[in-house]
């Protein structure tokens, strides 16, 4: 199945004790249907604020309706903070066998009050040319530990970045992250890094050094959840190459 959620009221997707969480909410109304303990997996986990368009998860359960049917039945049964988008039968493992993800970060050039809780506000200018100097630099298949927050056990730090898309607007700039996997609040470090590149805090033509060093002096700042969204999940190789396409890459 797929989810859509905003992240806002959450403690994040992975289920905690006493705390409101994404599986923590799905798993109640599965249970509540399959009258049966629910054990979920997903794609992924996102940080307490973070939205989903295409959050991917799976579950095991007693085949006791039509699949119509018990998505009208989990569509009534959760909050309104998440969506349904399509659930099916599938043998894939939603994190094991995804290809590549795609993660959105929204910044707005105007301090629009709507717009506040799934955005981040700049308010000065950005140099986007810079910007898109040093986010080339991130791209391809590197060890990123200096951009990530580890967690024990995490494993390895290196990871592929497909691509790092600029959609610019006179309101603001989406930037989209490709890539077969991110690690722990990477997305976020990325986007505070290649912000202040665009404030001229440090210099794009270092980027390749700032990724080979240890001491994270220039990625210690994450930017903020709120304007971050886990865009879609890819288990296809065409469904992928047809988003990069979209893209205009």
């Amino acid at each position: 199945m797929s989810i859509a959620y905003d992240g806002r009221d959450f403690s994040g997707y992975q289920y905690q004790e006493g705390l409101r969480t994404v599986q923590g909410e799905v798993e109640a109304v599965l249970e509540h249907i399959f009258k049966h303990p629910i054990s979920s997996k997903a794609s992924g986990r996102t940080d307490a604020g973070v939205h989903a368009l295409d959050q991917v998860m799976a579950f095991e359960a007693r085949d006791i309706m039509e699949l119509d049917r018990l998505a009208y039945v989990v569509t009534r049964f959760l909050p309104r903070d998440i969506k349904l988008n399509w659930i099916k039968y599938s043998e894939i493992h939603p994190r094991f066998d995804a290809l590549a993800k795609a993660y959105r970060y929204r910044l707005s050039f105007k301090d629009e009050l709507f717009k506040r809780p799934y955005s981040l506000y700049i308010k000065k200018k950005l140099d986007i040319d810079a910007m898109k100097e040093a986010a080339q630099a991130l791209e391809g298949t590197k060890d990123f530990f200096n951009f990530s927050n580890r967690r024990t056990g995490e494993g390895s730090t290196v990871r592929t970045i497909y691509r790092i898309v600029f959609i610019e607007s006179k309101e603001g700039l989406d930037l989209i992250f490709i890539g077969d996997g991110f690690l722990y609040k990477m997305v976020r470090i990325m986007v505070e890094y290649l912000i202040n590149v665009g404030l001229d805090k440090y210099p794009a033509s270092r980027t390749s050094e700032v990724i080979k060093k240890k001491d994270r002096l220039e990625t210690r700042q994450v930017a903020a959840p709120e304007a971050l969204f886990l865009e879609r999940v890819f288990y296809d190789s065409h469904e992928l190459n047809e988003y990069l396409d979209h893209l205009q890459i």
